[in-house]
C-alpha cells in the first residue's frame, strides 16, 4: 500500500554525502509545519537515521518505514505535536495512517498507558498477552529464548512501533518475550476491540497487512544473515544502527556504550567470545573504538565495509 499522502519534501539520500546528510535531513524537516511530511528514500536499512533522530529531534517525529525489495526503502517522516493526546498519538502509529477518523476515537477511549522499568518485562515468550501494545516512550527488545538457555536478541521496538501483533490476530501465545530496554511507556488495546476495529475499518486491516508483510521482510532478512554471514559481517551490521551519517571516527549513537558483549552476540546470533573476537577486529581495523571492552566511536565507512562483506577473511 502506497503512503496515502504526498510529501511537502522528497529527498534522495542515496546522493547526499557523508559528511552533511543528517544536517540535510534536517534542515528539511525542521522546515516543516506540524502534521507536515518528509518523504526520503533509502538504500539500506535506515535504522541509524532512526536513532540520530531519537537523539536529535525526540518526540518531534512519527516514522515509517518500509523495505521495497532491491535495496531500496521510503521513510515517511512527519512532524508532529510532541504533548499530542492519545487520539492524536494513535494516528501516527502506522497501521493506524489511514483508519477512519471514528475508528481512531473509539479505540482511544478503549486505551490504557502502563510505564516499565528498564529491564521490566512487558510479556514472556509462550504467554498469551490479551493486548496490542504500542510504544509511546522508550525501547523495548524483543528476545528469544534457547533450550540451553542463551538469549538471542531480534530486534527493538521504539516510539510509535507496535507490540504483539501475532498474539492480538491468531490469538495464540506471545513469540517472543519483551522487556523494556530503558524506562518506557506502554499503551495497550485489548485485543478483541483491535479485532472489531478492523472488521468494520478496511483501511485499519489494510494498515496491518501492510505492517505484517514489512515484519516478514524483517524476518527474511534475519534468516538470511544467520545462514549466510559471518559473525564479524553481523556484529557489523549490527553496529551499523548506531554509527552516525559523518565521516571518520565519530562517537557513538546514545545506548551503543551501555552494550556488553553478551548484548552484542545476542543481537549477532553468536556467543560472547565470538563477539569480542569481532570487536577486537573491528578494533585493529580502524572500524571502532573501544573503552574496557565497550563500543565508544565508530568510523562508519570503515564499518560499512564489514558489513557489506567487503573486508576478509571472517573471524
Amino acid at each position: 500500500m502506497p503512503f496515502s499522502r504526498p510529501a511537502a519534501i522528497t529527498l534522495d539520500a542515496r546522493s547526499l554525502s557523508p559528511a552533511g546528510r543528517t544536517e540535510q535531513i534536517l534542515e528539511g524537516f525542521d522546515r516543516l509545519a506540524v502534521g507536515g511530511t518528509m518523504e526520503i528514500v533509502e538504500e539500506t536499512d535506515p535504522r541509524a537515521l532512526r536513532n540520530e533522530l531519537m537523539q536529535l529531534r525526540q518526540g518531534r517525529f512519527s516514522w515509517d518505514a518500509r523495505n521495497l525489495g532491491g535495496n531500496r526503502w521510503t521513510v515517511r517522516l512527519e512532524r508532529i505535536d510532541e504533548n499530542a493526546d492519545v487520539e492524536s498519538f494513535l494516528q501516527h502509529v502506522p497501521p493506524f495512517s489511514t483508519a477512519k477518523a471514528a475508528t481512531i476515537r473509539d479505540l482511544a477511549t478503549q486505551t490504557s498507558e502502563r510505564s516499565y522499568e528498564a529491564g521490566e518485562t512487558i510479556f514472556d515468550e509462550g504467554e498469551v498477552w490479551p493486548y496490542l501494545g504500542i510504544v509511546r516512550a522508550g525501547r523495548i527488545i524483543y528476545t528469544l529464548l534457547s533450550p540451553d538457555g542463551k538469549t538471542h536478541t531480534i530486534g527493538e521496538r521504539l516510539t510509535h512501533d507496535t507490540l504483539n501483533e501475532s498474539g492480538t490476530f491468531d490469538g495464540g501465545s506471545a513469540t517472543t518475550r519483551a522487556e523494556a530496554l530503558t524506562n518506557a511507556t506502554i499503551l495497550t488495546i485489548a485485543s478483541e476491540a483491535v479485532l472489531h476495529a478492523c472488521r468494520n475499518d478496511a483501511e485499519l486491516a489494510l494498515g496491518f497487512l501492510v505492517a505484517a508483510s514489512q515484519a516478514r521482510r524483517r524476518s527474511i532478512d534475519t534468516i538470511a544473515d544467520l545462514a549466510f554471514a559471518h559473525v564479524l559481517q553481523r556484529v557489523a551490521k549490527f553496529l551499523l544502527g548506531y554509527a552516525r551519517a559523518s565521516v571518520g571516527m565519530t562517537r557513538g549513537l546514545p545506548g551503543v556504550e551501555n552494550l556488553s558483549q553478551a548484548q552484542i552476540a545476542a543481537a549477532a546470533g553468536t556467543v560472547r567470545d565470538m563477539a569480542a573476537r569481532a570487536l577486537l577486529r573491528l578494533k585493529n581495523a580502524g572500524a571502532v573504538e573501544l573503552d574496557r571492552g565497550r563500543v565508544k566511536a565508530i568510523d562508519r565507512a570503515k564499518l560499512e565495509a564489514f558489513a557489506h562483506n567487503v573486508q576478509a577473511p571472517p573471524v
